[in-house]
């Protein structure tokens, strides 16, 4: 299932997007058998909400994504605010990955979470009581 990665940023002086933002909602639909997922964060929050599928590169993840990750799927990063992905994003991109940056880092999608398992959780109590 092809994944709709939108709000392209910093284009190139040719025209062309050097990387994409997908949304918390995108990011909760993501296939990890079809795009390479590069968390960021620091080990311990990797480990404290591990993402199926993902490879934990914080300290150094230019070298690690070039000596492992092929360029035929899309590379989807994050960080835990967002600003860390974006600056890596934009190296890959330049690089010639297909890449995409997670809005709001991680903690943009654990909100998501939250606010979906909230909407949800009222759904059914609605449901429920009324």
């Amino acid at each position: 299932m092809p994944i709709a990665l939108h709000n392209v940023v910093d284009a190139d002086e040719s025209g062309e997007c050097a990387y994409r933002h997908i949304t918390p909602e995108e990011f909760a639909e993501l296939d990890p058998n079809t795009v390479t997922l590069l968390d960021l964060r620091e080990p311990a929050d990797f480990a404290a909400h591990p993402v199926e599928g993902a490879i934990n590169a914080p300290l150094d993840p230019l070298a690690h994504v070039l000596k492992t990750v092929p360029k035929d799927r899309t590379v989807v990063v994050y960080c835990a605010q967002g600003w860390w992905s974006e600056e890596v994003a934009e190296i890959l991109a330049d690089r010639g990955y297909d890449v995409a940056s997670l809005y709001g880092g991680f903690q943009g999608y654990l909100d998501y979470l939250e606010s979906h398992h909230d909407q949800q959780l009222n759904s059914r109590l609605a449901a429920t009581y009324l």
